[in-house]
């Protein structure tokens, strides 16, 4: 197995994942949060989307995100420089909560340019660093540290499903 197809198996099995743990969640769920200061589900959804697109499109190949190209932030109605970093606990509390089946599509192009672009790399490539400001981040580590953040926000949205669904067991 070469470094790229691994790099695609990861994203295939956490797809997987993501995909039973969003696969029925409603609108309230997507919206339900733990606690006043908890991120909802649709917002890590939209987060972990956002984030792959902006490393990928914008930050190492210098092209437009397609959150933008494909007119994505109008259909949402959402900034278009916009992923969620740094966002403060207010614009969480007025996060909208977006339509899951559009979302996923819109996470789907995300993925198809991400694995379009992984396809055309060859060992070399994951040493390049793109970005002379962010020494630390070449091609590869911005692979590890993307597949790392979607394990962990695919987990994250799992583990609250199961408590939003614990609790309207209890009632």
């Amino acid at each position: 197995m070469t470094l790229n197809e691994f790099i695609e198996d990861a994203f295939s099995v956490e797809h997987e994942f993501l995909m039973e743990a969003v696969q029925d969640l409603t609108s309230e769920e997507l919206a339900w949060r733990p606690g006043p200061e908890a991120n909802p589900m649709g917002w890590i959804l939209w987060h972990m989307l956002r984030v792959e697109d902006m490393w990928f499109q914008f930050f190492i190949q210098r092209q437009t995100e397609i959150w933008e190209k494909d007119g994505w932030n109008e259909k949402f109605g959402l900034p278009t420089r916009d992923n969620g970093f740094g966002h403060t606990q207010g614009q969480v509390d007025n996060f909208p909560v977006l339509d899951l089946a559009e979302l996923l599509r819109y996470g789907d192009a995300v993925r198809a340019e991400t694995l379009a672009y992984l396809k055309g790399l060859s060992p070399e490539d994951f040493e390049v660093v793109p970005r002379e400001q962010r020494p630390e981040m070449s091609v590869g580590a911005i692979f590890r540290q993307v597949i790392g953040e979607v394990y962990q926000h695919q987990g994250h949205i799992a583990y609250l499903k199961g408590l939003v669904r614990s609790g309207k067991s209890e009632s």
